[in-house]
């Protein structure tokens, strides 16, 4: 496998050159936050420069050292999966892949999706492509403290068995 120079900066953002070749990685969510850039982008709206409005969310994710920059298509597959609330997210598990057909203006670059599934029950949660390993503890007690928080202990994932 050839060496993206990409994935030799050190980036604070999970990039698709940090999965590429390697396959699905399995996570798990530690937290999400409203994304501010450092610079703000703009564009001309008949003839005027105005400010972009950022569509970005910040994803963290268990024992892993990059966030995560999801757009508003990565974050509608999650939504599908365990709903609109973030809070409900923390502790849950996706999976990130790379779609080389994502497009970014009128340029196809390729990015990092989502697969519209949980992964099944008893899927380790990858380290390897994501650069620290998980700490499997730590993920059941996201889950609990989750579910203590919304008084949902019963409540079952879809596609758990019960």
């Amino acid at each position: 496998m050839k060496t993206d120079y990409r994935s030799l900066k050190d980036g604070e953002w999970l990039g698709q050159w940090d999965l590429e070749g390697r396959g699905d990685a399995v996570v798990a969510i530690e937290r999400v936050e409203k994304y501010k850039p450092a610079r703000v982008r703009t564009k001309k709206v008949d003839g005027v420069e105005v400010e972009e409005r950022n569509k970005r969310v910040a994803v963290y994710f268990v024992g892993k050292r990059k966030g995560w920059l999801a757009g508003p298509v990565s974050q509608k597959v999650i939504a599908g999966m365990y709903g609109r609330y973030v809070e409900d997210w923390i502790g849950k598990r996706i999976t990130l892949y790379v779609d080389p057909t994502v497009t970014f203006g009128r340029e196809t670059t390729g990015g990092i999706r989502v697969r519209p599934t949980p992964p099944k029950l008893g899927t380790p949660t990858t380290g390897r492509t994501l650069d620290q390993p998980v700490d499997e503890k730590k993920v059941e007690q996201l889950e609990r403290a989750r579910e203590q928080a919304t008084g949902n202990e019963a409540r079952r994932e879809p596609g758990e068995e019960g």
